[in-house]
């Protein structure tokens, strides 16, 4: 399991972005829901933070290594089980959400459906990205594997929100997620404004893109990234962004409508 490899220090760079939490209880608001189900939980993050907002949370993570980084609080429940066989009962969630897990669910469309059954007639919210825009962003000039692998591993949106559309038989809503220049959950678009983070080891290992680059394409991209902010051609080509409070890179809140 991949977690089980590269999540040792998980918990160390990808903490909870309190804009990316504060989006999410905006969303379950009006869904008036008191369980919520956490698929891909990690290490607990977002599942935390939802019970110390009065939610019971069912965080279900497959991998030892992530569950045990969790912080106990009694009002989140772990579960041992992955997206397409979860050990729930029926009708035992108002809520499901998946916060960037989904495109590790190697059955996309079995686990929609459990968590359907889960869910009953409850909802959806999912936070993803959308890969018709990983070829725009500035780190596939140095990593350009990566273009191949976002598209690969990420549904296309569209193809997602039919999905949805279809489980749940009602309409679904797409919201975009401009990331924070200061973003503390430290996934793929991280550096986006601050690209000498992608330099550092412990950034990059909690990062699933990187841990699936060859060596070879890793430390020539690395050393042009270096070479590139050493000398401001970097900045000369991307130093724009250094400026931005929030920038669009292509993150989405994916969820169904009430």
């Amino acid at each position: 399991m991949l977690y089980d490899t590269i999540g040792k220090t998980y918990a160390q760079t990808r903490q909870s972005d309190p804009r990316i939490a504060a989006k999410l209880l905006e969303i379950l608001k009006p869904f008036q829901a008191s369980t919520i189900v956490d698929i891909g939980a990690g290490t607990g993050s977002y599942a935390l933070y939802l019970a110390e907002h009065g939610y019971q949370v069912l965080a279900v993570e497959p991998s030892t290594v992530m569950r045990h980084q969790a912080i106990a609080h009694p009002a989140v429940r772990w579960i041992d089980a992955k997206a397409e066989h979860l050990s729930l009962p029926s009708h035992s969630a108002d809520v499901a959400i998946i916060i960037l897990a989904l495109h590790h669910f190697p059955d996309y469309s079995q686990a929609l459906q459990e968590i359907h059954r889960v869910t009953g007639s409850g909802q959806m919210v999912i936070f993803t990205y959308d890969p018709d825009l990983i070829s725009s962003f500035w780190l596939t000039e140095y990593f350009p594997s990566f273009i191949a692998d976002v598209q690969s591993t990420f549904l296309p949106i569209t193809t997602l929100t039919a999905e949805m559309a279809t489980i749940k038989d009602r309409a679904v809503n797409i919201v975009p997620f401009p990331l924070p220049h200061d973003l503390s959950d430290s996934f793929a678009a991280v550096g986006w404004a601050r690209p000498e983070l992608y330099l550092k080891h412990n950034i990059r290992n909690g990062i699933s893109s990187f841990a699936k680059l060859n060596e070879n394409e890793l430390e020539q991209g690395l050393s042009n990234l270096r070479k590139d902010l050493e000398t401001g051609i970097w900045d000369q080509k991307h130093g724009y962004l250094r400026q931005h409070t929030f920038y669009d890179v292509g993150y989405r809140f994916v969820f169904t409508a009430q």
